[in-house]
Order: structure tokens, then C-alpha cells, then sequence
């Protein structure tokens, strides 16, 4: 969730009141900028009971380790903070000085795996339950060995999984606890951690990494690294000064890209919808500066520019819009948000590592890397995301991933999981509606129209998902589930000159786009703007 907050500012500093653990005494600084956008009232008192629940349940779990109840990670950020200017000097060691780090760990970290990670400042690496770090030598051309990451006892040599992200490193405990490390682009006096996870707004007492998952990633953009972010019609928007932050998560054979971001509800309710609608299986999943890269067991690849925000899912904060915003003056956030590209394919032998890291501003520069061979020779594919080739670079030694086929072309078919589109139906005036791949995470769908009179005509209804702080289980069930809803009634239809036709849009609204935000559960789809209530129908 984007960390430009009015509501959030008082949050943050009563989250502060307590000292957080870092390695020096540096004091962290509060700055938060403006946002604008609508959601309805009855949607924001319905966050209140669970605001409530959330600052009164779980206090006792951050006594796990109290020194990390606060911490600076989720603040906003500005230039000019202590750390990140002058001169970098790497980790306190030098080139040449004796380390107690184990000779397995790498000469340069290639790919950001769950315990192989790196920023543009730092390379870290989890080995027997500690974290090390050095210089990223690959940017810098700081040559040093490796060395202990500072952490407070209640967590030192637990750590069982990493990733790191522009200023930040997630890091995982035995217990499948989450901690987070703020200051990973400053000079290292100026890390610090924190247990905090949650709602209200990142102050919660903590999150547990799901089970059942094959692989996370960490990502983060950000105001100072990214700068902006730009939407398909072509308009480039400031990030916010707090950066978005979300884990990844890969589940359910490779179907489900779940998102946990810190400053939402503590679920698993929040998804992507993944290539091919959701139906692609992917067998790894890398994420950065909110770009997701993922792979198909045929070698088939896929990315996608997308977060809470980009969504269209906070409305409270910004103002999104369907029309046209090509040429606007002061263009609103262009929904749909970004569909997944598909990538070309790897020319070669390749395994299913890959890894996405940032390498410019305006989050469209990203590095995609795959590892495999050519010539017989160890090494990773490498290329912008936006290029068109691949070129490669050997490393030598053994590959770490599993090979897999890689025929020429598209396969991406191949394999797919089961859809989760359902079907709703119902009489409303005027006629019935038919709603036949209505998806909690895929949209839009197609809405079906047959008049009393006998004609018939398709809508389309784009959904968007909304700001929650109380728990919910994923997709639909018997709970209603809140939709940002939209209907869009294709121009040439508009200019029908049947009157029975105009006579039923005219009723839904006037416009292209129509607001239509709606309450799903399994049984029904209740719109709440128009007089449509829908049953499943199987």
C-alpha cells in the first residue's frame, strides 16, 4: 500500500514510542505527502471494529522480542538522510582482513533467491541461521569479505530465509516469524529492525510467513530509487515517500501470486490474477520494485508492473479512472493496470532460477536473469526487460536449479490449472443478466444482457479489489466481499438507435463507464448501484 498517508502519519509515530533496535542511535525522521481519491462511507466505518480488534489482539506476541516493537521501516523517506550520502565504504571490513564467514558462501551474489539476496549497495547470504553481507561488488567494485549482519539476540542464527529489495531486507525465523530490516541502502551503522507487521497500518505485532508456499520474494519501490511508476496511458506518477512494500508469495501449483503487504489486513486475501487468467502454472516467481517475473515448466516467462496501488485498490489515497487519460492535464491512475507481458524466449539450455532486480528509475528498469548454459559452459541469461534478446554470462561451476524443457515458441498453453471464473445470473429490470467468468482476482467480465423485448448485448464489468484492515479468507465465500466496480458500455452500443437498448442503458448511466461496485459471495453478486442481485449458478 502506498505510504502517502494522512491517516497514517499519527499511526506511524505512536508506533515509534518505543525506542526501535538498531545498531548505533540514529534517530529516525517523519515526512508524509498528500493523496486524493473516494471510497464509500459505509466501507470506511466498516474498517473501524476491525482497527479496534487489531490494536487491541496480538500485543502479547511482540513480547517474543520487545526490542523490535518499533523501528523506522515503513516511515517515510527523503534525500539527504544520514547513511545514505558520501562515501561507500561497504561493511567494516576491508579487502584482505581475516572473517570467521564460511567458504561457501559466494565471491558475487547473482540471483535473488530466499537465501541469496542483494540491493545495489549490498549482497547478503543466510548460511547456518546467519545472515552476512558485503559489498555488491558487481555495482561498486568494493572487493571485501563477508561479514556478520548485526541482529538483536532474539533473533541471531534463527533466520531461515532472506530477500532483499531497494532499502529493505525481509527477513524469516524458525517459526516462520517476519522481520524486517529498514536502512539496507545506508552505511551499515544505520540498519535497523523491526517485528511490526500489520494493521493499523504497519504497527501490528507481526506477521507469520504462510505455509504451503514454494517460493516468496520481497519488493519494494520507492520515491528516492524508482521515482516514479507509468501506466498504460503512458502517464508517469510519483511514488509515494514511503515506498510500496509487498511478499510475494507462489502457492497451489504455481496458480496463486498472493501479495502481503504490511499496512493490510494480516490474510491471504489479496492476489494477482497470473497469466492466461490465473490459469498458468508457473514453477518460480522473483519480484522487484514491484515488477513480478515468473516462469512456466516449458520455459514459457512472464512479467507484470503491479502492486496494491497500481491495482486500482486505494481509492482513499489516489483517483483512478477508466477513461481515457492519454493527454490529460492532471491525469487520474489508468485502469485497467498493466497486463502481463510475455517475454521472450530463452535461446538455450535454461533451469527454473530466475531473479529480477532493479537497475534504473522509473521502475521500467528491470534485469531479468534465468540460469542455464550455453556451450555446454554454467552461467545466467540475462536482458532488460524491455529487449528483445537475451545475452549470456558464464559463471562456471554446477546449476542450482532444475532444468527444464525449453521448445521453441509459445507453450505457455500447455498444462493450464482449472479456472476459478463462476457464473451468476439473474432477472433485472428490464430483462436478465448473465455474468458466465465472474473471477475475485481476474477481470473483467463479460456481462450478458437479454431484454424482455429479445434483444440481446454484451457489457463489460472491471472489478478491483479495496482497502481491508480486518481478516478475510481468500476469494469468495459467505462473507460479502466489497468489489470497486465499474461497467463499461462499448461507444457503438451506446449510439444504438434501438430505443428498448437505450432505454436500458440509460438506466444503468449516461456515460462509458459506469460506477457499479458490488458485494460477492459464493450464492450471489448484490450491485449496489444498480438494482441487480445475481445467483451462482453452477
Amino acid at each position: 500500500m502506498r505510504r502517502t498517508t494522512r491517516l497514517v502519519l499519527p499511526l506511524l509515530l505512536a508506533a515509534l514510542l518505543v525506542t526501535p533496535w538498531r545498531a548505533p542511535a540514529v534517530q529516525a525522521t517523519v515526512r508524509a505527502d498528500g493523496g486524493g481519491g473516494e471510497i464509500e462511507l459505509r466501507d470506511l466505518l466498516a474498517q473501524v471494529p476491525g482497527i479496534v480488534h487489531a490494536l487491541l489482539a496480538g500485543r502479547a506476541g511482540m513480547l517474543r522480542c520487545p526490542v523490535l516493537i518499533g523501528g523506522t521501516i515503513g516511515l517515510p523517506e527523503g534525500a539527504g538522510e544520514p547513511g545514505r550520502q558520501g562515501t561507500d565504504t561497504g561493511n567494516p571490513l576491508r579487502e584482505g582482513d581475516p572473517s570467521d564467514a564460511p567458504a561457501s558462501l559466494p565471491e558475487q551474489v547473482v540471483f535473488r533467491t530466499t537465501t541469496q539476496t542483494f540491493n545495489r549497495r549490498y549482497q547478503f547470504a543466510l548460511e547456518g541461521g546467519t545472515v552476512w553481507f558485503k559489498s555488491n561488488t558487481e555495482v561498486t567494485g568494493i572487493r571485501e569479505p563477508w561479514t556478520r549482519l548485526a541482529m538483536p539476540d532474539c533473533i541471531a542464527g534463527t533466520i531461515t530465509a532472506i530477500s532483499a529489495d531497494d532499502d529493505e531486507l525481509i527477513a524469516v525465523d524458525q517459526q516462520r516469524w517476519i522481520y524486517g530490516m529498514d536502512g539496507a541502502l545506508k552505511a551499515s551503522p544505520y540498519f535497523n529492525w523491526s517485528l511490526r507487521w500489520g494493521p493499523p497500518l504497519w504497527t501490528g505485532p507481526g506477521l507469520q510467513l504462510p505455509v504451503g508456499i514454494s517460493t516468496w520474494s520481497w519488493s519494494v519501490v520507492s520515491q528516492l530509487e524508482d521515482g516514479t511508476w507509468t501506466d498504460d496511458a503512458g502517464n508517469a506518477h510519483r511514488v509515494g515517500t514511503g515506498k510500496v512494500s509487498h511478499i510475494w508469495t507462489l502457492s497451489h501449483g504455481g496458480q496463486r501470486l498472493t501479495y502481503l503487504d504490511p499496512w493490510l489486513a494480516s490474510d491471504l486475501s489479496y492476489e494477482m490474477c497470473g497469466p492466461l487468467r490465473g490459469r498458468f502454472r508457473s514453477v518460480n516467481m522473483s519480484a522487484s520494485g514491484s515488477t513480478v517475473f515468473v516462469i512456466g515448466r516449458y520455459g514459457d516467462l512472464y512479467t507484470r508492473l503491479y502492486d496494491f496501488d497500481i491495482a486500482g485498490a486505494d481509492p482513499v489515497f489516489f483517483d483512478y479512472a477508466y477513461d481515457d487519460q492519454r493527454g490529460v492535464a492532471n491525469p487520474k491512475i489508468q485502469l485497467p493496470s498493466p497486463a502481463w507481458v510475455r517475454q521472450p524466449k530463452v535461446p538455450g539450455a535454461i533451469t527454473d532460477r530466475i531473479s529480477i532486480h532493479k537497475v534504473g528509475a522509473g521502475a521500467t528498469e528491470r534485469e531479468l536473469r534465468v540460469e542455464g548454459r550455453r556451450a555446454g559452459v554454467v552461467g545466467y541469461w540475462h536482458k532488460d526487460i524491455s529487449a528483445d534478446a537475451w545475452s549470456f554470462t558464464p559463471t562456471g561451476g554446477t546449476l542450482a536449479g532444475t532444468p527444464l524443457a525449453n521448445p521453441a515458441g509459445d507453450t505457455s498453453g500447455l498444462g493450464l490449472a482449472p479456472s476459478e471464473d463462476r457464473t451468476y445470473a439473474g432477472s433485472v429490470p428490464g430483462g436478465t443478466v448473465t455474468i458466465e467468468d465472474f473471477n475475485t482476482y481476474c477481470t473483467p467480465a463479460r456481462v450478458d444482457v437479454r431484454l424482455t423485448t429479445g434483444e440481446t448485448f454484451a457489457l463489460r464489468l472491471h472489478t478491483t479489489d479495496n482497502i481491508r484492515q480486518f481478516q478475510r479468507a481468500r476469494g469468495l465465500d459467505a462473507n460479502p466481499r466489497m468489489f470497486n466496480g465499474m461497467l463499461e458500455i462499448p461507444p457503438a452500443l451506446r449510439a444504438t438507435k434501438d430505443p428498448e437498448i437505450s432505454a436500458f442503458l440509460d438506466r444503468i448511466g449516461t456515460e462509458r463507464f459506469v460506477r457499479a461496485n458490488l458485494d460477492g459471495t459464493t450464492a450471489q453478486l448484490v450491485f449496489r448501484k444498480q438494482p441487480w442481485r445475481l445467483n451462482h449458478r453452477p
